[in-house]
């Protein structure tokens, strides 16, 4: 048995999973933390912003 360590974006997580469980390997996915999540969650939202998919926050929002 091997043992392998790679890491991937988030977004390509689901198909490499789908993948590696086809061919019987076992996938061990390491804990995200909560703040990793709020700040990658924060970083969409800001994206958003910048697009024009989302409004901006003002002092109200705050």
């Amino acid at each position: 048995m091997t043992t392998l360590t790679i890491e991937i974006k988030d977004k390509d997580a689901g198909f490499v999973k789908e993948f590696l469980s086809k061919i019987g390997a076992k996938v061990k996915a390491g804990p995200t933390s909560q703040i990793t999540q709020e700040i990658a969650q924060a970083l969409k939202e800001i994206k958003e912003m910048q697009q024009g998919d989302r409004k901006s926050l003002s002092l109200k929002d705050i």
